[in-house]
């Protein structure tokens, strides 16, 4: 229900922009759109922290506590409730982002084939058999690959938790289990078996190979932001 809410708001959002633009070109309103749209961004990503911390998972809930509290932040700025100085913020990131970014090209780490977090670096499950279990799977300003074709099961039924931002997860599933995936993508792109969401939000839900008669069950729950993710036979 949670989740729900989160997409609920980021719609509603959106179609209030539009409505708001609509009305103002045929002369019914004379609204700031830039007014609006100041507030507006904010509580995007205010909606996009409600559905992560809404996923109950530890790394999702931290990452959307994040997103809560700077759509909180800038949302009061933009609404004139205070004043707030981002500039030195701004002028910090993003030559900082740029520098690790070129850092991790020149000294790339190796790939990681144990963990489950790709921090400017690479997680790689492709290779080698391995165990698979529920988890969590993050790549921020990284990669990650996994073969579920070379994964044996721990359990009938494994929740993955896929949250991709800045950065790109890779998963191949076999043929044989029962996939059901939900994903929702904030400035950037999900690919589910062959369906794409994306966009400023995009949201999609797929069920393939059938829960109630397979072997084995993976459900996927995707986060990506400003990212990519990519399921695929």
């Amino acid at each position: 229900m949670g989740k729900a809410n989160g997409r609920n708001l980021a719609g509603l959002i959106i179609i209030l922009l539009g409505v708001i633009g609509l009305l103002n070109n045929f002369g019914i309103t004379a609204v700031s759109f830039s007014y609006v749209l100041n507030l507006a961004w904010p509580l995007l990503l205010i909606a996009a922290g409600i559905n992560l911390i809404m996923s109950r998972s530890p790394g999702n809930m931290a990452t959307g506590a994040v997103m809560l509290g700077l759509g909180a932040l800038f949302l009061g700025r933009n609404a004139g409730l205070y004043s707030l100085d981002t500039t030195n913020f701004w002028q910090i990131f993003w030559p900082v982002l740029i520098i690790l970014i070129g850092l991790n090209i020149l000294f790339k780490n190796d790939h990681n084939r144990g963990g489950n977090l790709a921090i400017m670096g690479a997680v790689d499950k492709s290779k080698e058999a391995w165990d698979l279990k529920s988890g969590d799977y993050t790549a921020l300003l990284g990669g990650i690959d996994l073969d579920i074709r070379k994964a044996r099961f721990i359990e009938k039924e494994v929740t993955l938790n896929l949250n991709a931002v800045m950065g790109g997860i890779t998963l191949v599933v076999p043929d044989d289990i029962a996939v059901i995936c939900k994903g929702t993508a904030i400035l950037g792109g999900i690919d589910l078996l062959g369906r794409g969401t994306g966009g400023i939000v995009g949201s999609s839900v797929l069920e393939v190979g059938g829960s109630g008669t397979a072997a084995n069950v993976l459900r996927l729950n995707c986060i990506c932001i400003m990212g990519g993710i990519e399921i695929k036979h």
